[in-house]
């Protein structure tokens, strides 16, 4: 029959161009020094107060005793990073006399 395809060609149909992925996050632009402290406030955070999820909400979210982003303000300086500490610290002290009175 003359408009039968051959059974190779039937399969051969076109396809889509193959896509292409690309990394969608630009390369970290902290400095070796944000880095460490950004290293550290995350440590003491969880280590000392909170669990991870917690832990990073607090971090990245405006604090009044601070008067800013608890990361922003450790990532711009050691002493940012001494007063996030110290604010953690203290939390912790509160959260654990409080559990103690229970």
């Amino acid at each position: 029959m003359p408009n039968e395809v051959p059974l190779g060609e039937a399969a051969a149909a076109p396809q889509p161009p193959a896509r292409t992925f690309r990394k969608y996050a630009p390369p970290s632009s902290l400095s070796p020094e944000q880095c460490r402290r950004q290293t550290e406030v995350l440590r003491a955070a969880c280590d000392k107060l909170f669990p991870r999820g917690t832990a990073i909400a607090f971090l990245n979210s405006h604090n009044a005793k601070l008067g800013g982003k608890p990361l922003q303000l450790a990532l711009d300086s050691d002493d940012g990073l001494l007063r996030v500490e110290q604010l953690i610290a203290r939390m912790s002290k509160a959260e654990a006399e409080r559990g103690a009175k229970s």
